[in-house]
């Protein structure tokens, strides 16, 4: 059984994990550990059972925990995980793993020479949906790709967030982008590259707010992306190919409970797919076990990490340029 201590109370951790994981066979949450919002701990307690504590490195050093969560602002991920990891710590870490290339490398190749797993939590490729889109794609449903669009924006949160801090590794790119870029790989391949991309900022922010990128792969298949944090609720996914067209309006954020439908146009003729339910949360966190426990699981792991940092950075570089 492994058991797992929890470095940070998010509403991610609370509302989310906490939920999944008791679903999951394997592997038990033992301790909860705060030390910037402490009057959170409670919540926990109270409703999971946990144990608590006010220091992430007292959780980080008991012999008695295996592995670690990591739900942090994305410029505390590297902090955190590193020790983690140098306690010898199996750690399942919220998206982005880093706030840069270097960091990410850094972490993997320690996770590498200790034998430990290192999951980074974009929990929606393990839900049905995304398997079916892969599966309709391989079938030739649409005949041979042409081109792929996604979106994922939603409207400006409350001013306080941390996706607005520069500090704690805010911005459009960091959190909402990682999403599309995933998927990206996922339908294209790890060897995709980033051919253009725009970083858009507002005056009263510090952050970038909104943003686009156009990826291609080896074959020229091109994938536009948008996304932003100051926009219209968007969270799609369109498959364009020479015969036909997969269309779907929630591929990144489907809870527990929704049942998912895929729009197959081929010419003038329309069919709806239902995809059953999922818990990709869930699926994440049993794939973090799998990582666990076995080797060539954890080297995909790693290279799936790495590829997704790279194409971050290489988004940066490009929408920094533009933006000159």
């Amino acid at each position: 059984m492994i058991r797992l201590g929890i470095l940070g109370c998010a509403e991610i951790a609370y509302r989310r994990f906490m939920p999944a994981v008791k679903e999951v066979e394997g592997i038990i949450p033992v301790v909860v550990a705060e030390e910037y919002a402490k009057d959170k701990l409670a919540a926990f307690k109270d409703e999971y059972g946990l144990e608590t504590s006010e220091s992430f490195d007292e959780v980080i050093a008991r012999e008695d925990i295996d592995a670690l969560y990591i739900p942090q602002p994305p410029a505390l991920h590297f902090k955190w995980a590193l020790k983690a990891l140098e306690h010898g710590k199996h750690v399942l870490v919220e998206k982005p793993s880093t706030t840069n290339y270097e960091d990410t490398q850094k972490l993997v190749t320690l996770a590498s020479e200790k034998a430990l797993a290192l999951h980074e939590n974009y929990m929606f490729s393990y839900h049905k949906q995304v398997d079916t889109i892969r599966q309709l794609v391989a079938e030739g449903r649409v005949g041979d790709l042409r081109l792929i669009r996604e979106a994922f924006c939603f409207p400006r949160r409350a001013v306080n967030d941390f996706r607005y801090n520069k500090e704690l590794g805010g911005g459009a790119l960091l959190d909402a982008a990682g999403y599309p870029v995933k998927l990206a790989t996922l339908l294209l391949g790890d060897e995709i590259k980033i051919d253009a991309a725009k970083l858009n900022y507002l005056p009263e922010f510090s952050v970038d707010m909104f943003g686009s990128a156009s990826l291609s792969d080896n074959n020229g298949t091109v994938c536009q992306l948008t996304f932003g944090m100051d926009c219209q609720y968007q969270c799609t996914v369109e498959v364009i190919g020479s015969k036909g067209r997969i269309f779907t309006d929630r591929i990144f954020t489907a809870p527990p409970d929704f049942e998912p439908v895929l729009q197959l146009q081929n010419g003038a003729e329309k069919q709806e797919i239902k995809v059953e339910k999922d818990n990709h949360f869930k699926h994440s966190i049993e794939a973090f076990i799998n990582e666990i426990n076995d080797g060539s699981a954890r080297t995909n792991m790693y290279e799936a990490i790495l590829t997704q940092s790279r194409l971050i950075e290489d988004i940066r570089t490009f929408g920094e340029k533009s933006g000159s």
